[in-house]
């Protein structure tokens, strides 16, 4: 499955779920994503990992919907060598929000601090952040 499609799918469902579906629908689809996701983000192209993953991890986020495996690998993959600097500023601000407010696990706490200086080497605000839980469109 292409990247894109799998971001597009899962901030589908977000969407929808938080528009009034109920809150079950697309659980089963949302897992098989996150496994895909994965078993694959790790070949994928750095133009993909920079806009794909943080748009996953922010749909996940979104839903509350925590899948551990998932959560780890994005934050190994974009732990990789200037990985984080290739996001976009929405996307960064995205992986922080969701990083830091929604799973704010300990075992994340060396990824949030690498996204917590590329937030400030940009110049971006704590209200950058966190008006990102918002989406794109909004933010």
């Amino acid at each position: 499955m292409i990247p894109q499609h799998i971001a597009n799918v899962v901030w589908g469902i977000a969407d929808l779920r938080n528009d009034a579906l109920n809150a079950d629908f697309g659980d089963d689809l949302m897992a098989l994503l996150a496994t895909e996701t994965v078993k694959k983000a790790r070949r994928w192209t750095d133009r993909d990992m920079a806009l794909d993953l943080p748009l996953i991890a922010y749909a996940f986020a979104r839903l509350k919907n925590k899948q551990q495996a998932l959560l780890t690998a994005i934050a190994s993959t974009l732990s990789g060598r200037g990985k984080l600097k290739l996001t976009n500023d929405w996307g960064l601000c995205a992986l922080t929000w969701s990083f830091t407010d929604v799973f704010p696990d300990a075992e994340f706490s060396d990824f949030r601090e690498r996204l917590r200086a590329e937030v400030g080497r940009r110049g971006l605000s704590e209200e950058m952040v966190s008006r990102s839980q918002f989406g794109p469109d909004e933010w």
